[in-house]
């Protein structure tokens, strides 16, 4: 049977979670959001709703699922330990360096990516399983086929958002907050989502172009379970209790009874918790339009509603621990009553010896009847061994004490964490700074910057996407007549469907002589690798420590791109176990969508041609084709460092990249020169990034 996953970001939340039937409860310690007029659990918050969930035979899933630098990540561990120590079943991580030291400091412990790791193919998933994870959310970009493909082979369970808000861009690729100076980033899972604001898209102003219609798979529950996906989970941390509860219970209900949601329980979903539509677009392959909507209406539903709602799962207890009762009564001895629950903990009651009456007194059967009333409890009783003499007089009263404190005592031992083995905390990979100055690294978009005069401004390397290169991109000799190595761009993401279309692209490019490629996903590594290609890391690897750094290299990664949320302090700090690049030029790629956000706006599809979508403060976002018909969005900024080189100079990098997306070919000259100290070239709108400010948790 499908396992329900409800998010929690309060400690309410977690009780309307588990009293509306939730199996694992998603929580975290002031890192999620919590509701309206809520506070985000501190570590007593935290502990508390730990034990509440064991308590009730619910597990408890705990976010540590930042992006930690090397100065959070001692704090990202240190609450790791507290929670497993206070009880929780598993942890929910994102971060590679985490993963790598979660698995030395707490190696028996269940370890679940979410859907922040963006995994959309088998291979992805399998590198996660490599790396240590026990479960993996998949990308909800996928297709019903495209999910039963991955789980058909996975090596460990899957889980697939069924229900909740999503972000249009695809998981672990969003930095729209991060570049923006009043938010901060997903990265720390405080993104203020200022996605969901309004934006003009081809010269007109759209509503809300980018704000996405909540997924709903419950009428596909059964797909699911049947394609052998493990979990279903719910999203919507950041949402009211009432939200929580109710969906939850909705979706337990219909994974347990098959009983679907009736079009009022639906019409609920849309207008009492602040979403902008229902679609299951993305899972049945009908994608577009419809799965954008405005924003609800506000006060569509009476308070009396919330009221019941909070009313049921603030004063009821649901019925969930099974529970064996056993008692032995016989004349001249106490009575004696114990207690067992399906986690092997017991408990015994001695009461007082009975009266031997020498006619009928108590019997077998109601002192079963009388242990099987549980109410209230969270206990629900599933067998009684039962033996009683014959003409003994035992009080229904004392029968019910015994119950009373047998379920006491199992619950204390339930409420009791179970001991746990620690490890060793992970050694501080050993640093292995390059010799001499950085290599100059230029990354291109598009044939038209593949000048001469960019060929003779002397990079080290050249990135170039990958399909510009296979459709035979002549400027490419321009640069390695110089001497210039040539890499391929892989597209940044490829879904299960797409993984045949890497194989023909990387055939096709080892035709044409390159053996390098970049890559943005560890799931596009064994492909890369089984093509002899020598791959480098790109952005998306979201590399903001130096654990992350070394288990990337030892993966076979032969450079890798650190987080652009990252201060230059920060980036500094870290030790250099694989040699490291640095993007110091450039408009960051803020977000990656499987929507073609053009077509969506103008009613065709123009992707050939590159347009921009501007924010409510003037903020101008280039938007491209991307590969599959997506679409990329880039900052509004471009990142200058040049006349600041103390920023990166001193740092151990092995490479700096410039990163050239709109500009013209000239402008991609002056920087370059610029970046060589040949002019003194300032590009307008330019910008630190998140170099100065940070976008990640000190």
């Amino acid at each position: 049977m499908l396992q329900i996953l409800a998010p929690a970001g309060s400690m309410e939340a977690v009780i309307a979670a588990v009293q509306s039937g939730a199996d694992t409860v998603y929580i975290g310690e002031g890192l999620t959001a919590a509701g309206k007029g809520e506070r985000p659990l501190d570590r007593d918050g935290l502990a508390q709703s730990i034990r509440y969930c064991r308590v009730r035979g619910c597990l408890a899933a705990v976010a540590v699922e930042a992006l930690y630098t090397d100065e959070s990540l001692a704090r990202g561990l240190e609450l790791a330990l507290f929670a497993v120590r206070e009880g929780a079943g598993a942890l929910v991580v994102r971060d590679i360096g985490m993963i790598s030291a979660l698995r030395q400091a707490l190696p028996d412990v269940p370890l679940w990516g979410g859907m922040r790791l963006g995994l959309c193919n088998a291979d992805s998933v399998a590198a996660a399983a490599a790396m240590g994870l026990s479960q993996v959310t998949l990308a909800p970009e996928l297709s019903a086929e495209q999910i039963a493909a991955i789980a058909k082979d996975s090596p460990i369970p899957v889980a697939v958002c069924v229900h909740g808000p999503v972000c249009v861009a695809h998981g672990g690729r969003c930095y729209i907050g991060a570049m923006a100076h009043e938010h901060r980033g997903d990265g720390c899972l405080r993104c203020e989502q200022p996605c969901r604001g309004r934006f003009s898209l081809g010269g007109r102003m759209d509503e809300r172009p980018l704000s996405m219609a909540d997924v709903c798979l419950a009428d596909h529950l059964e797909e699911l379970e049947a394609a052998g996906v493990a979990c279903a989970v719910i999203e919507g941390r950041g949402r009211r209790p009432e939200y929580v509860a109710y969906a939850t219970r909705l979706y337990a209900r219909a994974a347990r009874e098959k009983l679907l949601p009736s079009p009022e329980e639906r019409d609920y979903l849309l207008r009492a918790f602040g979403a902008t539509g229902l679609s299951d677009g993305y899972y049945t392959g009908q994608t577009g339009p419809a799965m954008f909507a405005p924003p609800p209406e506000a006060d569509r539903v009476p308070s009396k509603f919330y009221t019941e709602l909070r009313r049921s799962y603030m004063n009821g207890e649901l019925r969930r621990v099974p529970v064996k009762f056993y008692a032995v009564l016989e004349a001249g001895k106490p009575a004696l009553f114990a207690a067992e629950d399906e986690l092997g903990h017991r408990a015994v009651y001695k009461g007082f010896e009975p009266i031997d009456l020498g006619r009928q007194g108590i019997s077998a059967g109601r002192v079963r009847e009388i242990l099987r009333r549980t109410g209230g409890t969270p206990f629900h009783c599933t067998e009684v061994n039962c033996s009683v003499a014959p003409g003994l007089d035992y009080p229904d009263e004392a029968v019910e004490e015994a119950r009373r404190e047998l379920l006491v005592r199992i619950g204390e031992q339930n409420r009791e964490p179970v001991a746990v083995r620690v490890g060793q905390r992970p050694d501080r990979p050993q640093d292995q700074t390059p010799p001499g100055p950085p290599k100059l690294i230029l990354q291109v978009s598009s044939e038209n910057q593949l000048t001469e005069e960019l060929a003779a401004t002397g990079p080290d390397l050249l990135y170039v996407p990958a399909e510009v290169l296979a459709a035979g991109a002549q400027g490419v000799e321009h640069f390695r007549s110089r001497g210039t190595q040539i890499a391929a761009v892989l597209p940044p993401v490829l879904s299960q469907a797409e993984m045949p279309v890497l194989e023909e692209l990387l055939a096709a490019l080892r035709t044409l002589g390159i053996r390098q490629v970049v890559a943005g996903s560890m799931g596009l590594l064994p492909a890369a690798r089984r093509a002899g290609m020598t791959v480098r890391g790109d952005l998306a690897l979201n590399v903001a420590n130096s654990l992350t750094l070394d288990r990337l290299g030892r993966a076979g990664f032969a450079s890798v791109t650190v987080s652009c949320e990252m201060t230059a302090r920060q980036i500094a700090a870290m030790t250099r176990s694989a040699p490291t690049e640095m993007v110091v030029y450039g408009r960051v790629p803020v977000m990656v969508t499987d929507h073609c956000l053009i077509r969506n706006s103008a009613g065709r599809c123009a992707c050939a041609t590159p347009t921009s979508m501007s924010d409510a403060f003037g903020g101008v976002y280039p938007v491209t084709k991307e590969f599959g018909c997506r679409n990329t969005v880039y900052d509004s900024r471009k990142i200058f460092l040049a006349d600041r080189p103390e920023v990166y100079a001193d740092a151990g990098l092995w490479g700096l990249r410039l990163l050239f997306t709109t500009e013209s070919p000239r402008e991609c000259v002056n920087v370059t020169e610029r970046y060589k100290g040949k002019n003194d070239y300032v590009p307008i709108n330019a910008s630190r990034g998140a170099y100065q400010k940070g976008a990640l948790w000190n």
